[in-house]
């Protein structure tokens, strides 16, 4: 079933002279059970959807028209779903703005490596109104959104996907079910908004960037607060702690007091 799948994509790309761009990280999906589980996810929810790198239509060929909008940056791709009557915005998916999609939208595709982790804290920090988001990545990005604190992978994006969403892995798709096929497997991450936003994520954002900024800093150095040692005793935190030490849960607790 995979090689038909992966021969009816070499031929459509074929006839329409198309060729995966290296330049933009394109690997199209080629596995008929791995497609069916991720459109079933995202059929769970109602429309509308954005899709983020369409292709040749894996995923989007399982959704109506007037339900969906593509976002695509390769423009003879964009132009080939323009010449089947679809919405296309034909762009990188970092440059979307609120005005551009519906409200409360429905988010996912096939993420290139390059635009990962930026796309998940632009729909974050830009407070997008959207409230699920299924995406399949590089599993190394994968491992940096589930990552726990004081873990090699832990950081700036573990923090900011772990305080705003919770973050549900769906199934793991191993390199040869792509093509063509790249150098690490995919894995699917669910994204579904928390109700309670506990602090505003754009300045929060930039706190955990800069307590990230040379990590291996003692973080009593970088905090704004007149006595950051006690700030962290009283959170029950060494004052000898590296920002890789803290929790999601005490981010969001120091940031806190920087705002007193």
């Amino acid at each position: 079933m995979q090689e038909d799948t992966k021969s009816t994509l070499i031929k459509k790309l074929r006839e329409h002279h198309l060729k995966p761009l290296k330049s933009l990280g394109q690997n199209f999906l080629v596995d008929n059970k791995a497609i069916q589980s991720i459109v079933s996810a995202i059929q769970k929810y109602d429309s509308p959807f954005v899709e983020i790198g369409p292709g040749l239509g894996a995923l989007t060929d399982h959704f109506k028209k007037d339900s969906l909008c593509l976002v695509e940056k390769d423009k003879k791709l964009a132009s080939y779903w323009q010449n089947k009557s679809h919405k296309v915005l034909c762009q990188d998916a970092l440059d979307l703005t609120k005005d551009q999609v519906p409200k409360n939208f429905v988010l996912f595709g096939n993420l290139p490596y390059e635009i990962a982790a930026s796309l998940i804290i632009k729909m974050t920090i830009e407070d997008f109104d959207n409230k699920v988001m299924i995406f399949l990545m590089q599993k190394e990005v994968a491992d940096r959104i589930k990552s726990p604190c004081s873990s090699k992978n832990y950081g700036l994006l573990s923090v900011i996907s772990q305080v705003y969403w919770e973050v549900h892995s769906l199934i793991k798709i191993p390199k040869h079910k792509f093509y063509p096929i790249p150098q690490v497997s995919g894995q699917v991450l669910e994204f579904k908004r928390k109700n309670t936003i506990p602090i505003p994520p754009l300045p929060f954002f930039h706190f955990v960037k800069k307590s990230f900024h040379m990590r291996r800093k003692m973080l009593y150095k970088k905090l704004p607060l007149p006595e950051p040692k006690k700030t962290l005793e009283g959170l029950g935190l060494s004052n000898h702690c590296r920002a890789e030490d803290l929790s999601p849960e005490n981010f969001v607790k120091l940031f806190k007091k920087t705002l007193q």
